[in-house]
């Protein structure tokens, strides 16, 4: 009529029966000795070339890029005003240089391509030198601004055009 609960060594003693009941099959399978017939390697090869993922589109495989391949730089170390347009391959150009104007603010530099937009990060290497991170590039002309701030407060512009002729 009364029956004890259960205890944990019952638990255990089922569990430890339930491993016993699935691993003895299991060890069996792996070291019987069943040659495999080469029917069965062709069968199963010929299903898995045969399968495709259901959800991947089946298109033909295409050739990646990166856009390190596709960057140009350049020093603009005191760039002289009315530089004629720099030819570039690739659809990203780097700067670096350094800014000759005296009264300097240092740190002051602007990059912006007039022609899409992007501004530049500038990053500095020194007194009065700078790089610039991957400044992206539309097809054809690009206008390149480099706005420098001297001492006193006063903005200095340059122009660059940049002809890029691959994306």
């Amino acid at each position: 009529m009364f029956k004890r609960p259960p205890t944990d060594t019952h638990f255990i003693l089922l569990t430890l029966a339930l491993v016993l009941v699935m691993a003895v099959p299991t060890f069996n399978t792996l070291v019987s000795n069943e040659e495999i017939s080469e029917e069965d390697v062709l069968m199963v090869s010929t299903t898995l070339a045969s399968r495709t993922p259901a959800s991947v589109p089946a298109v033909a495989p295409m050739k990646v890029e990166s856009a390190l391949s596709n960057l140009t730089a350049f020093d603009l170390s005191c760039p002289k005003p009315g530089l004629e347009a720099i030819s570039v391959t690739g659809s990203f150009v780097q700067f670096q240089g350094k800014n000759c104007l005296k009264n300097y603010k240092d740190g002051d530099v602007e990059i912006v391509n007039k022609s899409n937009g992007y501004t530049a990060s500038v990053f500095s290497r020194g007194i009065n030198k700078y790089q610039t991170d991957l400044i992206q590039l539309q097809k054809g002309e690009n206008e390149i601004a480099i706005r420098y701030r001297e001492g006193s407060g006063k903005a200095v512009e340059q122009i660059i055009r940049v002809r890029s002729s691959q994306i």
